[in-house]
């Protein structure tokens, strides 16, 4: 069972009341994937935001028919996915598949997203967490980019 307790851990919503976690675990559920499973595709309408309680999940984007590249492994419980369901256009930019068995929190984003407007604190507490999510994913992505052009460097040589 989740609790507001185990919610105010995470990273998106440690900054957040009892309360406020109490109203969006009213409207959230634990969702289990088996190894391999898709939790969403890229380009589908983005309805939920996921945080992870056990196992993990690759976000992969798609760039091509033939190429699908892994950007990120979300494997720490806490972390937070489907985050586009929070962004306009309100479509999911990469896919979600679970690397082995996973438990999510699934959060209805309409939800959260109307919360976030009424609330005008509690949507800027969100939204900063948001950034800063987006711009430790980046420059963890900047850094293996980084390094795998070094690495071909390298190998030319």
């Amino acid at each position: 069972m989740v609790s507001a307790e185990w919610l105010k851990k995470t990273e998106l919503f440690n900054t957040l009341e009892e309360s406020q976690l109490n109203l969006l675990l009213a409207r959230s559920a634990v969702t289990s994937f088996s190894e391999g499973e898709m939790i969403f595709r890229q380009g589908e309408k983005a309805d939920h935001l996921y945080i992870l309680i056990k196992g993990a999940v690759d976000l992969i984007s798609k760039t091509s028919e033939e190429i699908g590249l892994m950007t990120s492994r979300i494997e720490k419980e806490g972390s937070v996915f489907g985050i586009p369901s929070l962004l306009e256009p309100y479509a999911y930019n990469v896919s979600a598949r679970s690397l082995r068995p996973t438990e999510v929190l699934t959060i209805e984003a309409l939800f959260l997203r109307t919360r976030m407007e009424e609330d005008p604190k509690m949507g800027m507490e969100i939204m900063k967490k948001l950034a800063t999510i987006y711009f430790n994913r980046l420059n963890a992505l900047r850094s293996g980019v980084s390094k795998l052009l070094k690495e071909l460097r390298v190998e030319k040589s």
